[in-house]
């Protein structure tokens, strides 16, 4: 393991966990880190405060500090942990948006993964999943995948590759951690020191379907196995060409095939965010209509989902969310993006009242300047942890630029919402 500390720490823990001992110091962000950030002073000020209130705290997980080629543009992650293992991966690309973002190079990669067994203090050094495919995978189609030949590599025309765009994670009942992503399907049996890809997987000629957009979080089912959720994404050449579905993936076999299900919707769901509570599957998915909405969508195998319209609107630009069950305050929680503000924001609601989808606006985690897509971009909240021995929620997000350079960081922060709405909204 290597400690990312002596270069990036923002706000550090002592050394018992958080909720349980104050932080004695609080070490300052270096100039790299806090450029990326792009948060004002007074931000920095009351993290400061709840830092050595135990409250909230935030840190680099990885940075673009040699990054290879142009792809400085380290984003997009989402997380599980398993036992005493947190584990994140995210993406290693040129940019977000295409224009301006550099080429392709041959170490670009959409699963990145870090791996930490004391609460995301010290990360292991990033390791490419594509390191445990065969030579003939890992540049089938080529260097770019699939899903985004259409945006950094529009020359190539080749059908060939996995039928994924984004990604998933989940730990499985035996420990084991499953995760999907642009390369196709990976499974570690040891808490992610070692993987294990599925070669046929999602592959083009072994899933005769669109290509597959997903949501952040992988479910076990006990009679359906894994569960994926996500929206046809279109073909090579039809980027983004939505359809109107809710479609759920299948594996009975840990990951090696799956088999897909669609339910129409009534609109165009992108990226939801899955949990399983109260005896059905409960989701929270972007409106891609308009890009201004999250609607929320109940639904158990077999069956149709029902839609909820909800109050989670913005004028512009909405981004995927965390979806959680806080432990300790008993409500639905969900870190949500307002990016047309460039804010993060933590909302709740009573699972009772989950049918009316009237969320109620906590308290904001971070506010950051610059405009969205031009000179700022961030965050893509999904795929948070609840680590229930600490008493914290892990929520991993990018910063930076959309053109590179960007890095994921961690934000972990108190399940005691009330206290910690009282620190951010006194101080905000």
């Amino acid at each position: 393991m290597k400690s990312m500390a002596p270069l990036y720490v923002l706000f550090a823990l002592a050394s018992t966990a958080m909720g349980q001992s104050a932080v004695s110091q609080v070490p300052q962000l270096n100039a790299f880190a806090q450029k990326l950030l792009g948060v004002s002073d007074a931000q920095m000020t009351v993290w400061s405060k709840g830092a050595k209130q135990s409250l909230i705290e935030v840190a680099p997980v990885n940075l673009p500090v040699n990054p290879p080629g142009d792809c400085n543009h380290y984003g997009w992650p989402v997380a599980t942990m398993t036992k005493d293992t947190l584990i994140v991966m995210h993406r290693r690309i040129p940019g977000h948006r295409a224009k301006g973002a550099g080429k392709p190079h041959p170490r670009m990669s959409y699963g990145v993964v870090l791996r930490s067994t004391d609460g995301g203090k010290i990360w292991s050094e990033p390791y490419d999943l594509r390191d445990c495919m065969k030579p003939e995978d890992r540049l089938r189609g080529g260097v770019v995948p699939l899903s985004h030949r259409a945006k950094f590599d529009k020359g190539n025309k080749s059908t060939l590759g996995y039928k994924v765009h984004l990604h998933a994670i989940g730990t499985v009942r035996n420990g084991a951690v499953v995760a999907v992503n642009n390369h196709g399907v990976f499974r570690s049996e040891d808490a992610g020191r070692t993987w294990k890809h599925f070669s046929k997987a999602l592959r083009e000629d072994t899933f005769k379907h669109q290509i597959i957009n997903i949501g952040p979080r992988i479910l076990e089912d006990p009679k359906h196995g894994l569960l994926v959720f996500g929206n046809w994404f279109g073909e090579v050449d039809q980027y983004h060409k939505y359809s109107e579905k809710l479609v759920a993936l299948s594996s009975l076999d840990g990951g090696a095939t799956w088999k897909a299900e669609e339910h129409p919707v009534g609109f165009k769901q992108y990226e939801p965010a899955a949990l399983f509570h109260d005896g059905q599957y409960r989701l929270v998915t972007r409106d891609q209509n308009q890009v201004r909405a999250h609607r929320q969508m109940s639904w158990l195998p077999g069956q149709k989902p029902t839609v909820t319209k909800t109050n989670l609107k913005d004028p512009r630009l909405v981004d995927t969310v965390d979806l959680s069950l806080n432990p300790v305050t008993q409500r639905l929680e969900i870190v949500r993006s307002e990016r047309h503000r460039m804010q993060l924001w933590l909302w709740s609601i009573g699972p009772k009242d989950w049918a009316k989808g009237q969320w109620r606006r906590e308290c904001r985690l971070l506010a950051r300047k610059g405009g969205f897509y031009s000179a700022a971009d961030g965050f893509h909240p999904a795929g948070a942890i609840i680590d229930k021995k600490r008493g914290v929620q892990h929520i991993f997000i990018y910063i930076g630029h959309p053109n590179g350079p960007a890095g994921v960081f961690r934000i972990t922060r108190t399940l005691n919402t009330p206290k910690l709405k009282q620190l951010l909204t006194e101080n905000n």
